[in-house]
């Protein structure tokens, strides 16, 4: 550095100035980024009060803002580098589906205007990452399958959301009867989850599994709190299930 060439001292004590200015200057973004994220929920509040009474301007600003301070908080570049594995599934878990649904309704705002396309598909994919094998994963899934029925004949963009809701659901690792029964990581459990990705992913497939997780969530749920029931129904979809597994290891070793 130029600064030490000095014999006299005098660049090593501009360079202690200039660190401390840089510390201040630090300590000085710190306390207003504390300031932001202190106000993120109520700024993303006045953003959903804008979105329900249509005013989509407004609301793409508030959701803008709020995920422009998280995006900052987080040290990523911009609101499409936010990802779940930025947040504790702990104690985040009600921010991430916040966070999924703004970019939800972000891509529904994009999609009526065909210059922001781009923004749209960034959205959407965004909501589909802070989707896929989250505990909400069964909620925004119906979400959207709702949405694509309402929407058939209208949406310019069906065909993109169609393929999102195939992506989440062969995306997800959650196998909800399998790991009710055997547990997560038992063969059959995973023999399972690899049949549902190599088999279920074309478009009949998308919707079998969708139907699926209709069901098998809210009944695993219902039978969690029952432990008769439960029981029994572990000992009859246990062999079921593991010569489906089976089959589906032998049809992948044929190949």
């Amino acid at each position: 550095m130029p600064f030490l060439s000095y014999s006299n001292g005098s660049g090593v004590e501009m360079s202690d100035q200039l660190s401390k200015l840089d510390e201040k200057e630090q300590k000085k973004r710190r306390l207003a980024l504390q300031g932001k994220y202190s106000q993120r929920i109520t700024i993303a509040k006045h953003g959903r009060e804008m979105y329900l009474s249509k005013d989509y301007v407004g609301a793409t600003q508030k959701y803008h803002e709020y995920l422009s301070i998280l995006a900052e908080a987080q040290q990523v570049d911009d609101i499409y580098q936010l990802s779940p594995a930025k947040f504790d599934p702990n104690s985040d878990m009600t921010e991430m589906l916040l966070i999924s649904h703004i970019y939800w309704e972000l891509s529904k705002v994009y999609e009526m205007t065909p210059k922001l396309q781009k923004a749209f598909e960034k959205c959407l994919k965004q909501f589909v990452r802070f989707t896929i094998n989250q505990p909400y994963q069964v909620l925004n899934s119906e979400v959207l399958r709702k949405y694509i029925k309402k929407n058939k004949h209208k949406s310019r963009q069906i065909v993109a959301f169609e393929a999102a809701y195939s992506q989440i659901q062969v995306g997800s690792k959650k196998c909800f009867v399998a790991s009710f029964a055997f547990g997560e990581n038992h063969w059959v459990t995973t023999s399972l989850r690899e049949f549902k990705t190599n088999w279920l992913s074309g478009r009949r497939g998308a919707k079998t599994v969708g139907l699926y997780y209709r069901i098998s969530s809210p009944l695993v749920s219902w039978l969690e709190l029952r432990p008769m029931a439960a029981f029994l129904a572990k000992l009859i979809s246990r062999p079921f299930l593991a010569v489906l597994a089976l089959m589906g290891l032998l049809q992948r070793r044929s190949q």
